[in-house]
Formats: structure tokens, C-alpha cells, sequence
């Protein structure tokens, strides 16, 4: 009988906060879950400490797969590996160095269960290391699919409970590992039918400067993160959806060039140029960040540092 949630967490370098997500997971209080641990070559005791922790819940053993790439390929690699192998009715992931609530899985697969959703999406909490945010999802339950395109709802995985079925319907996984949540999720919102949401934070992200993410970025990681708003972009096109969500598009677009501020003027303008009028009325950007990418489309470079993203 197959589970009802799989749980998908990649492994690698998270030695420090491994066993504070593994107690999460394994203590949740929902019992029909499959674990899919993808240890992506991680070079330090990671694994060891899951692994040891793991034994301390020996009703959870049977229900864990643990999967180790071959090398080192990468979180969407692993992420891809992890869905493959995963045979839940629903299918989410976990970022190893996060934690759920207890109840988090439990509650979520009862909302959508219960009011037959193909997605659910909980609110969560960002741990800093000298304070905690509630997250800023613009969870109103309308048109869940324009607000995920324009990012009033963040492209994580982590606090989205999704039908294996939307997996199934044609979406291509990402080769890049920027914004690889953003490639898959916007196709699988494509892919469902019906969306609800839990206004409660159920998840914790820990934000932590050395993580892809939040660790700066240059000409490589832009470029990949173009790469994968581009695979989102041309499933929309393929659904015939470009024309609907035209200026929710243009607002995924602008988000490239609010993280580009310190970059050369003619990388920061070749960047989706079609947008670079349009970037300077989008109201969602911090005026700082419009004045910046005028300053980059007049050539006042002396001005423009001034508006660097510090």
C-alpha cells in the first residue's frame, strides 16, 4: 500500500544542523510517511549523525530510503533523484538544515484529504540568528498560480504539500541548483487543479548566510538563475498561459535584476532586457532598487554605486 506523504530531504555539508532536522522528521506525529534521504556525497559526518539518530526511532526504519548519488551532482539533481524514488500519494521536500513543527505533515495531508487539494501551503517561520520572521506569503487563496509566478508567494518546496500526480503530468526537472524550487514549482502548480492553504507557520527556515542561496552572487549564479526562471517561463508558454500571466512574467522577470545592483552595466541590462523599462514601475521592488536600475539605463555609474545591494 503505497504511503500517504513522501518526504524528500537532500544531504550534504549539514553536520552542525543535521540531527535537529532528523528528531524533527522522525518524531513527526503522523505515521503513514516514507523518508527519501538523497546523501548527495556529503563530505562531513552528516549522514552518520541521521543515520544514529534514525536508530532511535525504530518505527520510522522501515520507511526510510536512503539514496547516495554516485558524486557530488547538486540539490536539483538530488531533488530530481528523490522524486523518483519517492511513491506517496503527496510528495514534499525538506531542506536538511531546516525543521517541521511536529504536526506539520499531519496537518497538511488532512487539509488536502479533506477538501480533496491537489497543493497546500502552509505559512512558516525564518530563523535568524538573532530573530525570527513570520513568513510574507500573500496566502489569500486566489489565483495561487499568479501569485507564485510574481513571487507574492515564495518558490519553496518545503512548505508545499503536493499531489504525486503533478509530478507525473510532463514537467522537466532543473540542471541548475539557483532557483531550482522556482522551475519546478511554477510547473507544478500548472499541473494542479486545487490549491488551499493553512495560515499557521508549520515550517522553520534557517536562514544562514553560507547557504546557495544567500552566500552572494556573480555572473554564474545569475545566469542559472535565469536558466531555471527560463524552464518555468517556456512550461507556461507550453500550457498557453504566457498571454494570461503576462505581467506576473514581467514581476519574476524583475526579480533577477533586484539581486544585480553592483553588476557591470552591460550584464545588468542584458538580462532579460525586454523588462528593463518595465522594472522601473513594478511596485513590488523597493524604490532604492528602481532608482539604481535607472541610474544603470542612464550610465551614471558614479550614481549608480550608490545603490548597490549591500
Amino acid at each position: 500500500m503505497r504511503p500517504a506523504v513522501s518526504i524528500i530531504v537532500t544531504v550534504y555539508g549539514v553536520e552542525k544542523y543535521i540531527e535537529r532536522c532528523a528528531r524533527a522528521l522522525f518524531g513527526q506525529t503522523m505515521e503513514d510517511l516514507e523518508y527519501i534521504i538523497v546523501d548527495d556525497c556529503s563530505p562531513d559526518a552528516s549522514m552518520d549523525i541521521l543515520l544514529r539518530v534514525l536508530e532511535e526511532y525504530p518505527r520510522r526504519k522501515g520507511r526510510v530510503k536512503v539514496i547516495r548519488n554516485e558524486v557530488n551532482r547538486g540539490q536539483a539533481y538530488s531533488r530530481r533523484v528523490g522524486v523518483e524514488a519517492a511513491t506517496g500519494e503527496y510528495i514534499i521536500h525538506c531542506d536538511s538544515d531546516d525543521w517541521p513543527e511536529p504536526d506539520m505533515y499531519a496537518k497538511l495531508y488532512a487539509k488536502a484529504t479533506e477538501e480533496n487539494l491537489d497543493m497546500v501551503i502552509c505559512q512558516s517561520y525564518h530563523v535568524y540568528a538573532d530573530h525570527i520572521e513570520l513568513s510574507r506569503d500573500k496566502l489569500d487563496g486566489k489565483d495561487m498560480l499568479g501569485a507564485l509566478i510574481r513571487q507574492d508567494v515564495l518558490s519553496h518546496l518545503w512548505d508545499k504539500l503536493v499531489t504525486r500526480k503533478a509530478y507525473d503530468r510532463g514537467i522537466s526537472f532543473p540542471q541548475s541548483d539557483m532557483s531550482e524550487d522556482t522551475a519546478m514549482i511554477i510547473p507544478l502548480a500548472c499541473n494542479c487543479d486545487s490549491f488551499g492553504c493553512l495560515h499557521e507557520p508549520l515550517y522553520n527556515y534557517f536562514c544562514r548566510y553560507e547557504s546557495i542561496s544567500r552566500s552572494g552572487y556573480d555572473e554564474e549564479k545569475i545566469l542559472g538563475m535565469k536558466e531555471n526562471f527560463d524552464l518555468a517561463i517556456s512550461f507556461l508558454e507550453s500550457r498557453g498561459l504566457a498571454r494570461k500571466y503576462k505581467g506576473e512574467i514581467v514581476s519574476l522577470k524583475c526579480c533577477i535584476k533586484a539581486l544585480m545592483q553592483s553588476f557591470p552595466r552591460e550584464f545588468y541590462l542584458s538580462i532579460y532586457p525586454e523588462v528593463n523599462l518595465a522594472y522601473l514601475f513594478q511596485t513590488n521592488v523597493l524604490l532604492k532598487y528602481r532608482l539604481g536600475h535607472l541610474t544603470h539605463m542612464l550610465g551614471i555609474h558614479g550614481v549608480s554605486r550608490l545603490f548597490k545591494k549591500r
